[in-house]
């Protein structure tokens, strides 16, 4: 039987989280693929705007955290603009799949904003290459991390279309039960998501300290400043 339709605000959320997903799945493959410096200052936005994403992503498991840590026994919270759109992509997932899975809304959003997030990492990466800055470390690693992020979520999403439960690393593979699985979910989609967000506002600091030192300065100058590494060197000469 398929649910009422959601609230309009409910819907368009749904709606626009499932596109942003899909323009973000694009962004990953097309990522090592492109060439096009043209597009540089689009890949910068999402780039920005995926990042700013996360972040209130992350603070809404923190809050959801917080509520875990005070009443461990109660349902985990989920804010009232994240209770719509889960509601709005369980009620589009129902016009494909009849079946009745009562958490498969929840699951779709965190799996589309994890691709959202991957994408715009994905962005960020590409952006990086074609304006020819050197590596981030810090971006590497926040891409990594949200990678095996993502792939958890493909993994939860897909048990629970075939087996009718959700299970992957945050569940123990169904090996725990009760509050025991609500602290393990809580707790593990927390922590990734605070460690994949720390390295990537970690790597926007250092590309602002790079771009501030090789925009400020004549380059030719830059170059002959014994202060710089060798690294710095290289990036300036190949810039020039």
């Amino acid at each position: 039987m398929i649910a009422l339709t959601p609230p309009l605000p409910a819907t368009t959320a749904g709606m626009s989280l499932a596109l942003g997903a899909a323009a973000a799945t694009f962004l990953i493959v097309w990522r090592h693929t492109s060439e096009q410096t043209r597009f540089l200052g689009l890949l910068r936005a999402i780039a920005a705007g995926g990042l700013v994403f996360q972040v209130v992503h992350v603070l809404e498991h923190l809050l959801q955290f917080g509520f875990w840590i005070t009443q461990p026994g109660e349902r985990p919270w989920l804010s009232s603009w994240a209770g719509g759109t889960a509601d709005a992509l369980a009620y589009f997932c129902g016009l494909i799949d009849a079946l009745d899975r009562p958490s498969v809304g929840v699951e779709m959003l965190h799996l589309t904003g994890n691709l959202i997030f991957l994408g715009a990492l994905a962005a960020w990466q590409m952006h990086a290459r074609l304006n020819r800055r050197p590596v981030i470390r810090s971006l590497d690693r926040a891409e990594l991390v949200q990678r095996v992020h993502v792939i958890e979520h493909i993994l939860l999403v897909t048990t629970l279309l075939i087996l009718g439960t959700p299970d992957g690393l945050s569940t123990a593979f169904g090996l725990v039960e009760g509050q025991g699985l609500v602290a393990l979910r809580v707790c593990f989609h927390f922590g990734i998501n605070a460690v994949a967000t720390t390295f990537a506002v970690h790597a926007a600091i250092e590309e602002r300290r790079w771009h501030h030192r090789f925009s400020a300065v004549d380059l030719n100058l830059a170059v002959a400043d014994d202060n710089l590494t060798d690294l710095e060197r290289l990036v300036i000469e190949v810039r020039q």
